[in-house]
């Protein structure tokens, strides 16, 4: 039940839709849902806490790169040169919101 209500406590932004509308076109959603789940495994596995890395080299262009870091930010996951991310408790529903779209997004390109 809590996890339900986390997921459905956050709403993903006009500009995160925009991206991800960008990110479908680009072909890149099946990698996002892929970098964003290894982070929600990681929070869920370490409460919360630590610190967790964003691998972003499996985007081959730098556009595709810049439109990922810009969606998870506007999560509230703050990116670091080094690839490994910041982030509030605040931003987990967000997060979550975030990997619920791209997962659908997903299933539906398919």
């Amino acid at each position: 039940v809590l996890v339900q209500i986390l997921f459905n406590s956050a709403e993903l932004t006009e500009d995160q839709l925009l991206i991800l509308l960008e990110s479908l076109e680009e072909e890149i959603v099946s990698q996002q849902l892929k970098l964003v789940r290894e982070h929600i495994s990681h929070l869920a596995q370490n409460e919360g806490a630590g610190g967790c890395y964003f691998n972003l080299l499996s985007f081959s262009r730098e556009e595709e790169q810049q439109l990922t870091i810009a969606m998870v930010e506007m999560s509230g996951v703050k990116l670091q040169k080094d690839g490994s991310a910041v982030h509030t408790e605040e931003a987990f529903p967000a997060i979550a919101a975030l990997y619920v779209s791209l997962y659908v997004l997903n299933l539906l390109s398919d």
